[in-house]
C-alpha cells in the first residue's frame, strides 16, 4: 500500500560511508524523521542501509537517486541501490539530473529513455514512485508529454531569496510535489541578518523559521544535521507563520545559491 509522503525529510548528502553515518541516521529516525533521502552519488548508501536495517522499514519512506552515469542501465543501478540500502523496494526513485542541453543535442530523447526505464521499475514493484530532481519547466513538459507517468516529485534548490517560482507554480498546477534540497543553504542561510533578526522576534531558531516557511509554501524541505538537539529542534514546527510573516520571507532578496543550472550544466550534466 502506498503511503503519504512525509512533510519533512532527513538528507544524507556529504555524510561519509562509515559507522558514524549509520549512527546519525539511526538517531534521526529515533528523533522522528521517517523520510530518509540519499543518492548513489553521495557514496554512502551502505552506511545509510545499515541504519535502515536496524529500524522498522514499513514506517520509513526511503528516497534514492539515479546518477547520470547510469542513464543507460537504470534497473542495474536501482538494484545496486536496493542492495546497498538493504531494502526490497524504494518509496521514491529520482532522476538526479536531467541531461543538459549544453552537452547533448538529444537531451530530450535521453531523458525520455531514462524515464521509460524508471517507469518499468514501478511496474516491477522495485519502486513505488518515480520523480525527478533539478528539472525546469520545459524539461518537465517534455517528460510529461512523452512519458506515461507524471513525475511524483521534483526536488529543486529552494531557500529564502531563491524560490524558483516558475518551477514551483508549474509543479503545483501539475500535481507534482516540490521538495527543497539545501533549504538552509548548508547552514549559510542561518547566518543571514534578516533571518536571524526575524527568528529572534518570533522566538524561534532561524532553521525553524526557514523550514516552516518551506512547508507553508507547500514545499517539503530535506534537512540534515549530525546533532541530535538540532535534529529535534528542526522537527519542532508546531507553530504557524502569519500571512505577514510569510510575505516578508517570500520577498527576501537574493542571498546566494549553488549557481547550478540543469540546462547549462557541463560539470556532470
Amino acid at each position: 500500500m502506498n503511503r503519504k509522503i512525509p512533510s519533512i525529510g532527513f538528507g544524507t548528502w556529504k555524510f561519509k560511508n562509515d559507522p558514524e553515518t549509520t549512527d546519525i541516521v539511526c538517531s534521526a529516525i529515533e528523533c522522528g524523521y521517517s523520510l530518509i533521502d540519499t543518492a548513489s552519488a553521495y557514496q554512502n548508501e551502505e552506511a545509510v542501509g545499515d541504519a535502515i536495517a536496524q529500524k522498522d522499514r514499513s514506517k520509513l519512506w526511503i528516497t534514492g537517486k539515479l546518477w547520470n552515469t547510469d542513464r543507460d542501465r537504470v534497473e542495474e543501478a536501482c538494484d545496486r541501490t536496493l542492495l546497498n540500502l538493504k531494502c526490497d523496494y524504494l518509496d521514491l526513485y529520482l532522476m538526479h539530473w536531467p541531461a543538459s542541453k549544453a552537452l547533448y543535442d538529444n537531451w530530450a530523447e535521453i531523458n525520455d529513455a531514462v524515464w521509460a526505464q524508471m517507469e518499468r521499475l514501478v511496474a516491477s514493484g522495485k519502486v513505488k514512485h518515480i520523480g525527478v530532481s533539478n528539472f525546469k519547466v520545459n524539461q518537465l513538459l517534455r517528460l510529461m508529454e512523452h512519458g506515461a507517468t507524471r513525475p511524483f516529485v521534483n526536488q529543486i534548490e529552494f531557500h529564502p531569496g531563491f524560490t524558483q517560482p516558475e518551477i514551483v507554480d508549474f509543479c503545483k498546477e501539475s500535481g507534482i510535489i516540490v521538495q527543497a534540497w539545501s533549504p538552509l543553504r548548508s547552514g549559510r542561510a542561518l547566518k543571514k541578518k534578516e533571518i536571524v533578526a526575524f527568528a529572534e522576534k518570533l522566538g524561534k531558531t532561524p532553521a525553524q523559521i526557514i523550514l516552516k516557511w518551506c512547508m507553508q509554501n507547500g514545499v517539503t524541505p530535506i534537512v540534515k544535521s549530525s546533532n541530535q538537539e538540532r535534529m529535534r529542534s528542526n522537527l519542532a514546527l508546531d507553530f504557524v507563520l502569519s500571512e505577514d510573516d510569510m510575505a516578508y520571507l517570500d520577498q527576501l532578496p537574493y542571498m546566494g545559491s549553488s549557481g547550478l543550472d540543469s540546462e547549462e550544466m557541463t560539470l556532470f550534466g
